[in-house]
């Protein structure tokens, strides 16, 4: 019986920064598509064994600016939403929960409870004696962080592109 063991390398190389993303349609049928540039899970092994229960872990990416400059002043962010063009105002823009996740251009597997897409933004009031609140043209971006996550029902064949630091040997 030929079997396959993983094991944790303790370092993040460059293969643990995917191009992860979500497509699924809106109740009008137009595709929508959010998609992370190198991106990377820097979540912890987490399962939870239980009798009569599957193992369903939650899987988070982050993406990740590419920023190999230290005098960059690029503020894009490594994140897209792409609609398809023909959906329109009202009951056809609604996004339907089914989709499809995917760690670059394969399909991660099957999903049990669907995913979460979040961008956490920190912003900065820039304040002077008098104000009596945030000012317009004084407001700064200081952080975006987007993540996309899915509670993955299978993974096990898909370990080393689900989880960072993490190798096979055979």
């Amino acid at each position: 019986m030929a079997t396959t063991k993983y094991i944790g390398t303790g370092e993040v190389i460059s293969a643990d920064f995917k191009a992860v993303k979500w497509i699924g349609k809106t109740k009008g049928g137009q595709d929508v598509i959010i998609e992370l540039e190198n991106a990377i899970n820097m979540g912890n092994i987490e399962w939870t064994m239980a009798e009569k229960n599957d193992v369903v872990p939650n899987v988070e990416f982050q993406a990740c600016y590419n920023n190999t400059d230290e005098a960059s002043t690029s503020t894009v962010e490594p994140w897209s939403i792409t609609i398809d063009s023909a959906t329109t105002a009202g009951a056809s823009e609604i996004i339907l929960g089914a989709g499809t996740f995917y760690i670059d251009t394969t399909a991660i597997g099957l999903t049990r409870g669907g995913g979460s897409f979040n961008v956490e933004r920190e912003y900065r009031e820039i304040n002077a004696d008098g104000d009596r609140g945030a000012v317009k043209g004084r407001v700064v971006m200081e952080s975006s962080r987007a993540k996309l996550s899915f509670n993955a029902l299978t993974m096990l064949t898909r370990l080393t592109d689900i989880y960072t630091s993490i190798a096979a040997s055979v």
